[in-house]
């Protein structure tokens, strides 16, 4: 089954007041990533998708949600530590970690064509989001 999402267009200062309010949500996260890093995971708030349409053109999606990856040291090469990045899923992997800090720009998906800006949720209601977020 194929899931169709509305796109509604929008303009670069909304993706901004979008940044502003990541901006406040990261410092949360930034600790909370530092109170698990001995357990071997990672989340991040933001997934970043480039597809190319059917007229391969680059689409970029910038998916808003909590992204949990397993990160594994895989040695060192020319003095830099390498590490694999693996996507695990959506939600929390280990039911003994400690309950994430909720992201406020939750299931909020930004796509961006040929320089246009659309948006997963109508502008209306986008501003009352942003507004109460900042």
């Amino acid at each position: 089954m194929i899931k169709y999402t509305r796109y509604y267009k929008t303009n670069l200062g909304v993706i901004t007041l979008l940044d502003r309010v990541l901006d406040k949500y990261r410092k949360a996260l930034y600790d909370y990533n530092k109170l698990i890093s001995g357990k071997g995971y990672y989340l991040k708030p933001v997934h970043i998708v480039v597809k190319k349409s059917r007229t391969g053109i680059p689409v970029k999606y910038i998916y808003y949600g909590r992204y949990w990856y397993r990160i594994k040291y895989i040695g060192k090469r020319s003095g830099t530590s390498r590490i694999k990045w693996t996507y695990i899923g959506r939600y929390k992997p280990d039911p003994n970690l400690p309950d994430p800090p909720v992201n406020p720009l939750e299931g909020i998906v930004v796509k961006i064509d040929r320089g246009r800006y659309y948006i997963n949720i109508e502008p209306k209601i986008i501003d009352q989001i942003i507004l109460k977020k900042l």
